[in-house]
C-alpha cells in the first residue's frame, strides 16, 4: 500500500526504504511490543538445549505466552522454526515462567499456557505460509519502512476456500481461524439465564459487527476480542445475572453521557484497560441502557486499537 505525505493539502508519495539488517527490525518491534501489541517484552535471543535460538518472547494482556520469529522480507521455514520455539514452550513451562518471573516483577496472575500465540513478521508471504498459520493458529504480520520513518504495520489477510452453496453456485469465502480454547463460549455460558444469554447474544454480534479483522477467544475466566491488541474483556457472572466488561481506552478517555463505566483501580487494571461496567438484562428492562449505547462505548474501545 503506498503511502503519502500531505502538507497545504497537496498528497506526497513516501519512497519505502529496507531495513540494514534483520536484527534492526528485530530490535525495533521489541522496543516497541507495548505499543503496537500490548505484549510485554521477556527476553530475546534465548537459547533452549534442541530447540534452536528463540528470537523474542513475550507474554501478552492476557498472559497467554508468545514466541515472535522475524524475517526481513521473505523466507522458507519462518513458521516452521516459530513453531519448534512454542513447542518448546509447551515442553517446559517451568522453564518459561521462571524466565517471566525473572523479568516481570509485576507480573500478576497465571500463566495461560492453553492459549499461545505465535507472531511473525515479513515484508510478504505465500498460499503455503497462510495454510500453514491457519493449521497453527499463528499470526502474520506485513510490513512496510519508509524514508519519513514511518512503519505501517498490517495483519495478513486468511487463506480463502472455494464453496459450493446450495443453488449450486460458488462463492470465495475466508477459512476462519479457530483459537485453541481452554473453556468454550458455550462453556462460559452455562447456568446463564435466557435473558442473560440473549442480551450476550446480541452484544457478541455487535461488537464482531464493527470490523471484520476483530477475532474473539476465550480464557478460563473471560471472553476477550481482539485486533493487534484485547479492547474488551467479558465476564458471565450468573450470580448476579450480568455481564461484566473490562475496556480498553486511550488515556482513560471515553464519552459515556449515561455513566455506565467506572474507572478501574490501577492495582487492578493492566495498560490502557482502564475502565469496566457490568450490564443486566434488568437494567435494559428499566431503560438503563439500550443495546446501542454499550455498543458505542465498545466502539470506542475498538478505536483505541486503531
Amino acid at each position: 500500500m503506498p503511502l503519502f505525505e500531505i502538507k497545504n493539502s497537496k498528497a506526497k508519495k513516501v519512497n519505502p526504504k529496507e531495513f540494514k539488517n534483520e536484527l534492526e527490525l528485530h530490535q525495533l518491534i521489541d522496543k516497541n511490543l507495548e505499543e503496537i501489541f500490548g505484549i510485554r517484552y521477556i527476553k530475546d535471543e534465548h537459547i533452549t538445549d534442541k530447540h534452536g535460538r528463540i528470537e523474542t518472547l513475550g507474554l501478552d494482556e492476557s498472559n497467554r505466552p508468545v514466541v515472535i520469529e522475524y524475517k526481513k522480507t521473505h523466507e522458507k521455514g519462518q513458521l516452521t522454526q516459530a513453531n519448534r520455539y512454542m513447542i518448546w514452550i509447551k515442553q517446559n513451562p517451568d522453564s518459561f515462567e521462571l524466565i517471566v518471573r525473572k523479568n516481570l516483577k509485576s507480573m500478576k496472575g497465571e500463566i495461560d499456557f492453553a492459549n499461545p500465540r505465535i507472531l511473525c513478521f515479513a515484508q510478504e508471504y505465500n498460499i503455503d505460509d497462510k495454510c500453514l498459520a491457519l493449521s497453527l493458529g499463528a499470526e502474520l504480520w506485513k510490513y512496510r519502512y519508509y524514508e519519513n520513518e514511518s512503519l505501517v504495520i498490517s495483519k495478513e489477510e486468511e487463506p480463502e476456500q472455494l464453496i459450493k452453496t446450495k443453488s449450486k453456485e460458488y462463492k470465495i469465502e475466508k477459512i476462519k481461524k479457530e483459537h485453541r480454547v481452554a473453556k468454550t463460549v458455550e462453556q462460559h455460558l452455562i447456568g446463564a439465564s435466557g435473558e442473560l444469554k440473549d442480551l450476550f447474544e446480541r452484544l457478541d454480534m455487535g461488537i464482531k459487527d464493527i470490523s471484520s479483522e476483530i477475532e474473539r477467544y476465550t480464557t478460563n475466566a473471560e471472553i476477550i476480542y481482539t485486533t493487534s491488541r484485547n479492547f474488551v474483556y467479558m465476564a458471565v457472572q450468573n450470580k448476579n445475572n450480568c455481564l461484566r466488561l473490562q475496556l480498553r481506552t486511550t488515556n482513560d478517555t471515553l464519552i459515556d453521557s449515561k455513566n455506565l463505566t467506572k474507572p478501574i483501580s490501577k492495582t487492578h487494571g493492566y495498560g490502557n484497560i482502564t475502565r469496566q461496567m457490568h450490564i443486566s438484562p434488568k437494567d435494559e428492562t428499566e431503560g438503563k441502557f439500550i443495546i446501542e449505547d454499550i455498543l458505542d462505548i465498545i466502539n470506542q474501545s475498538y478505536d483505541s486499537t486503531q
